[in-house]
């Protein structure tokens, strides 16, 4: 599981430097105006689920890297996750945690990050679980 390793404020240091932008263009791209930029650059304030989502989607990193957790910089798409190394439509743990590293709300209800780790654990012990019981049943095969 991902784990934090480095701080909003460093992250989002760092994207601005890897994408090439200063803070003025940052805000004019993002819509979020340049002094809550400088905030967020200085650690005053952490971006909320909407204002991360724009601020990743300008820098083209992902929103669970610009939050701080140990996972690829680059922003994956949709059609990624559906698109797996195995060509046959698998998904990867690594795809699970995107997902549910990506999720703010249910139906307006914010989401923690705690809940975020409990849903996300729960999926990974039930795949596991289907596919230790397949693999038992084929060993009785």
């Amino acid at each position: 599981m991902s784990e934090l390793v480095s701080t909003f404020k460093d992250r989002l240091r760092e994207g601005i430097n890897y994408a090439g932008l200063t803070q003025s263009e940052l805000a004019r791209r993002s819509g979020i105006h340049r002094a809550i930029i400088s905030d967020y650059v200085r650690g005053k304030y952490e971006a909320k689920q909407d204002k991360l989502y724009e601020l990743a989607k300008v820098l083209n990193v992902s929103e669970a890297w610009l939050m701080g957790y140990d996972v690829k910089k680059e922003r994956r798409h949709p059609e990624e996750v559906q698109n797996t190394n195995s060509g046959n439509g698998d998904i990867t743990s690594e795809d699970i945690d995107h997902y549910f590293n990506g999720l703010r709300s249910y139906e307006g209800l914010k989401i923690s990050d705690e809940q975020k780790a409990f849903m996300r654990n729960s999926i990974k012990s039930f795949l596991e679980s289907q596919k230790a019981m397949n693999n038992k049943s084929k060993q009785g095969d």
